[in-house]
C-alpha cells in the first residue's frame, strides 16, 4: 500500500497535513525544520547550521542533542517516495512534500492564482509559530518581505486581468495598508473609484477634496508638531442587525466605501477590511492597540434609528466624533454616496487635528498602556477591581503626572469604592474631588474630566452642581456613553428615574458591551418606578452580581418573597458586615424623601 503524501502549511497555522488534510503528529521545531528546508530550496543542510538556526539561545551540545531528539520524534514519517526526513552523521535531507508556497508560483497566470497568493499572504508567512529569534527570524523577514514583492507585482502588471473588482480593491487595500504613500497601488484603487472618494456617481471631484480638510497634503502642514508616524485607522464593520439583510448589507457596503475613500489619503494608513473583521470583538484595547498598532478606530453598528458610527482614539479610549445616519429602503445609493463621503471627511479632519494627541501617546506609551489595563478592571465594580484600576491609572501617572485620563480615572475609583463601602467616609469623596479637578485643569476640554467631578458633587450632595457638570461632559462629548450613564445615575438621585432609564437605554445602544456599573444604575432607576421584577433583572445582567445584592435583597422583599430576601441580604452582610441601613441613607444623597423612604422599606422588609 503506497504511503501518505505530505503537505506542509506555512502560511497561518503551521502544521503538516497527510493527504487526507488530517495533521500528522509532528513537534513545531521539526515543523520549522521542514519550512526552512522546503522554502530555501535547499534540500540539505548541515546539522550545525539547523541546530545553531533553530535553538540559537542554546549551547552547541544543547542544540545537536534537541535536533537529535526532534529528528527521533520525526522517524515515524514516511511517504511511498521513502522518508520525509532523512539524516546522516552530518546533514539533514529533506524528501518528496508538498507546500503551499507553490501558491506564490506564476500569480500573473490568472485571477484565481492571484486569489490563492493574497489569502495565504494575509494569513502570514509563519504567522502562528514561535519562530526562533536571530538568523531564523531574519530569514523569515527576508521571505515575508519577497511575498509582499511577488504579490505587489503580480497586482501592478495584472490589473487589466482582474474580472473581480472587489479582490482588486481588497489587494490595493492591503497594500496601502502596509505603505499609505505607495503611489504605484495608489492610482488603481483611483481608477476604479473615478478619481473622487467613493464608488458611484455623483462623488466628489479632485478639487473639492483638496478645497476642504480631506486634502492632507503636506503642504498644510508647515507649522505642525514634528513630524509622527502615520497614524493606522480600522473600520469596523456593523455586526448583522435584525431581520432585514438589506439593511445590514448597506451598512457594510458603506464602511466598505469609506475605507476605500480614506485609503486614497496620505495622512493616514487604513487597516484592510479583513484585518478589521478578525479584531472587531477585541476585549482588551491595550493588547489591542499594542498588537497591531491601531491608533483610530470607527465603530459602527446598525439600529432601528440607522447607521451609529462613532470614532475612538485607542489611545486614551476617547470618543472624538460620532454621528448616526438615518438609512431607507428610499434612495439607498445617493444615501450610501452621502453617508461614505460625510464619515471620510470627519475622519480625516479627526486625524489632521489629533496629532498632538497623537505625538503625547508616542512619546509616554506606557502611561496609555497603563490606562487602559487600568479601563478593563473598571468593567467590574467589585472592591478588589476597583483598588486594581487604582493601581493602573498610579502606574500611568508615574510615567506622566498630568495625564488627564488617567488623573479622572483615578478620581472614578475613589467615588466608587466610597459607595461599595457605604461607611459615608468623607475623606474618599475629597481625594476623589482632588483628582477630579486636576484632571480638569490638566485637560479642560475632557469629558470624563467633567463626568467624574459631577459624580463627585452628586454623592457630596451637591445635587445642582453635580447636573451641571455632567451637562457640560454630555455637550462636550454626546455620544459618549459613559458620560451618559453618570447623568443617568444622577438623575435617579434627583428624583428622575423614567429620565435616567431613557438615557441609559441610549448608553447601552453605544456600548452593548457595558460594565456592570450601567446595569446597577438601571437597577435602582427600575427599583424607585416600583418596578420590582425589572432592577432584578437589570442586576442579573452584571458578571459580579455582589454590589447589587441589597438592592436584591430589597426588591425581593417588596415583591413578597422574603426567602430570597433573606439570603441576598445575608450575601450583602457578607461582604460588608457593618451595613448600617439608616447610616448609609443619612449619607447617600436623594432629591426627594420618597425615594429615601422607599428603599428604607424594601430594606427593612428584608431583614437589614
Amino acid at each position: 500500500m503506497a504511503g501518505p503524501h505530505y503537505r506542509l502549511q506555512t502560511f497561518g497555522e503551521l502544521r503538516l497535513v497527510d493527504s487526507g488534510g488530517v495533521a500528522v503528529a509532528c513537534p513545531e521545531r521539526g515543523a520549522l525544520i521542514l519550512a526552512y528546508l522546503c522554502v530555501s530550496g535547499e534540500k540539505t543542510a548541515s546539522r550545525e547550521k539547523l541546530a545553531m538556526l533553530i535553538w540559537p539561545e542554546r549551547e552547541k551540545s544543547v542544540a545537536f542533542k534537541n535536533l537529535r531528539s526532534t529528528l527521533w520524534r520525526m522517524r515515524h514519517l514516511a511517504a511511498d517516495t521513502g522518508p520525509l526526513i532523512t539524516a546522516t552523521e552530518a546533514e539533514v535531507t529533506l524528501g518528496e512534500i508538498a507546500c503551499d508556497v507553490g501558491g506564490f508560483q506564476a500569480l500573473e497566470r490568472s485571477e484565481e492564482a492571484f486569489r490563492t497568493g493574497l489569502r495565504l499572504w494575509r494569513d502570514g508567512f509563519l504567522a502562528s509559530a514561535d519562530v526562533p529569534p536571530g538568523r531564523y527570524a531574519d530569514w523569515v523577514g527576508e521571505q515575508r518581505r519577497l511575498f509582499t514583492q511577488l504579490l505587489r507585482a503580480a497586482l501592478i502588471g495584472g490589473e487589466e486581468r482582474f474580472a473581480d473588482r472587489a479582490l482588486l480593491r481588497t489587494a490595493c487595500m492591503h497594500f496601502l495598508e502596509l505603505d499609505p504613500t505607495d503611489t504605484a497601488v495608489r492610482p488603481i484603487l483611483e481608477r476604479m473609484t473615478g478619481g473622487g472618494l467613493v464608488v458611484g456617481s455623483g462623488q466628489p471631484d479632485r478639487a473639492r477634496l483638496r478645497q476642504g480638510a480631506f486634502a492632507g497634503e503636506p503642504a498644510r502642514e508647515a507649522s505642525a508638531p514634528p513630524v509622527a508616524p502615520a497614524p493606522r485607522v480600522a473600520l469596523l464593520p456593523p455586526a448583522a442587525f435584525g431581520s432585514d439583510p438589506m439593511l445590514h448589507a448597506v451598512s457594510v457596503a458603506v464602511v466598505e466605501d469609506i475605507t476605500i475613500g480614506l485609503c486614497a489619503q496620505r495622512s493616514m494608513s487604513v487597516v484592510a477590511p479583513y484585518t478589521a473583521e478578525r479584531i472587531r470583538d477585541a476585549a482588551d484595547k491595550a493588547a489591542f492597540l499594542e498588537k497591531h498598532g491601531v491608533t483610530y478606530a470607527l465603530d459602527c453598528r446598525m439600529s432601528d434609528q440607522g447607521l451609529f458610527t462613532q470614532l475612538i482614539f485607542l489611545p486614551s479610549d476617547a470618543i472624538v466624533w460620532a454621528e448616526r445616519f438615518a438609512i431607507s429602503p428610499v434612495g439607498l445609493l445617493q444615501q450610501r454616496q452621502e453617508i461614505a463621503f460625510h464619515v471620510a471627511r470627519a475622519v480625516t479632519e479627526q486625524v489632521e487635528t489629533g496629532r498632538a494627541a497623537r505625538i503625547d501617546y508616542l512619546a509616554h506609551p506606557e502611561a496609555y498602556y497603563a490606562y487602559l489595563a487600568g479601563l478593563r478592571n473598571l468593567s467590574s465594580v467589585g472592591l478588589p477591581e476597583i483598588r486594581r484600576a487604582r493601581g493602573d491609572f498610579r502606574a500611568a501617572l508615574k510615567h506622566k503626572p498630568d495625564f488627564a485620563p488617567a488623573l479622572s480615572g483615578m478620581a472614578r475609583t475613589y467615588a466608587i469604592e466610597w459607595i461599595l463601602t457605604a461607611r459615608g467616609d468623607r475623606e474618599l469623596l475629597s481625594v476623589a474631588e482632588h483628582h477630579a479637578k486636576g484632571a480638569i485643569e490638566s485637560n479642560e476640554d475632557l469629558p470624563g474630566a467633567h463626568r467624574e467631578f459631577g459624580v463627585v458633587k452628586l454623592y457630596q450632595g451637591d445635587l445642582d452642581e453635580s447636573l451641571a457638570a455632567l451637562d457640560l461632559a454630555e455637550n462636550l462629548s454626546p455620544h459618549y456613553a459613559d458620560v451618559l450613564y453618570s447623568h443617568a445615575d444622577t438623575l435617579v438621585h434627583v428624583s428622575r428615574p423614567r429620565e435616567a432609564l431613557d438615557k441609559l437605554a441610549k448608553a447601552l445602544s453605544l456600548n452593548p458591551l457595558a460594565p456592570d456599573t450601567y446595569f446597577w444604575s438601571a437597577a435602582g432607576a427600575s427599583y424607585f418606578l416600583e418596578n420590582y421584577q425589572d432592577a432584578i433583572g437589570y442586576v442579573q445582567r452584571m458578571k459580579d452580581k455582589s454590589p447589587g445584592d441589597r438592592l436584591l435583597a430589597a426588591s425581593w422583599a417588596m415583591l413578597g418573597d422574603q426567602k430570597k430576601a433573606r439570603a441576598y441580604r445575608m450575601r450583602a452582610l457578607k461582604s460588608n458586615p457593618t451595613f448600617d441601613v439608616d447610616k448609609w441613607l443619612a449619607v447617600v444623597p436623594m432629591k426627594e424623601q420618597w425615594q429615601k423612604d422607599l428603599y428604607r422599606e424594601g430594606l427593612k422588609k428584608a431583614g437589614f
